[in-house]
């Protein structure tokens, strides 16, 4: 019996050495488009088309912009529970702290997903992923499934939206927010340095309450689809 475990031990040694290293730092592409509503016109020509996720560690800085027209963030960490939104739009230069009872009341304003491991992987933008049905309550609408990925550092990464029991990083998924349902997919991943200042506040943005924060872009997303 010791002989077999000495003859297996080498092998099981080189199993685990391949395992590949999670990724530390860069940054994911993903492509918007909206299923549920009729874009044309001027909608077409302002509404978001990528997102960026940046990520350090356990800290993300999500961003959605449409050129100089307007640019959001959403700074979060899963390490400290922290959150921290930021608006770019014309006059308004605004960001938010949230606190511990922000990030609640952040929580239970948007919509409740049950979410059900389907068992399924592939490889997707260069990351291997697993698939999730996903059913929101009372829902009139088919929903894509999501896919989450693993290969990242973070373990938790959506831990502050409707995605907080699902390990890992979201590579296909939907955002509903501000009356708006986004679908979002990841194009591409870039594994590179990434710098702490990446992270840093325009120092012209003005500190408001949360309140007030998501008065200005539910103001925002309202213009966008009209």
């Amino acid at each position: 019996m010791k002989k077999i475990l000495f003859l297996f031990a080498p092998l099981l040694l080189l199993i685990t050495s391949c395992k590949p290293d999670k990724v530390q730092e860069g940054e994911i592409e993903y492509a918007i488009t909206y299923p549920n509503s009729e874009i044309s016109g001027f909608m077409q020509a302002i509404l978001p088309e990528t997102m960026i996720i940046t990520f350090k560690g356990t800290k993300m800085k999500t961003t959605i912009a449409r050129g100089e027209i307007f640019t959001t963030e959403i700074i979060s960490d899963e390490t400290d529970r922290s959150v921290e939104m930021r608006l770019d739009f014309g006059a308004s230069l605004l960001f938010a702290n949230l606190n511990d009872n922000e990030v609640q009341e952040l929580l239970s304003s948007q919509p409740e997903y049950k979410l059900k491991a389907l068992g399924e992987s592939d490889s997707l933008a260069g990351m291997f992923s697993t698939s999730y049905e996903v059913k929101g309550a009372n829902d009139t609408i088919t929903r894509s499934d999501a896919w989450f990925t693993e290969d990242l550092i973070m373990n938790d990464a959506y831990w502050f939206t409707p995605y907080a029991t699902t390990k890992g990083t979201p590579v296909i998924y939907d955002a509903e927010r501000y009356g708006v349902m986004m679908h979002i997919e990841a194009v591409k991943i870039t594994k590179r340095e990434v710098l702490d200042t990446e992270f840093d506040r325009d120092p012209d943005l003005v500190e408001v309450t949360f309140e007030d924060y998501e008065k200005e872009v539910q103001a925002l997303f309202d213009v966008l689809m009209e």
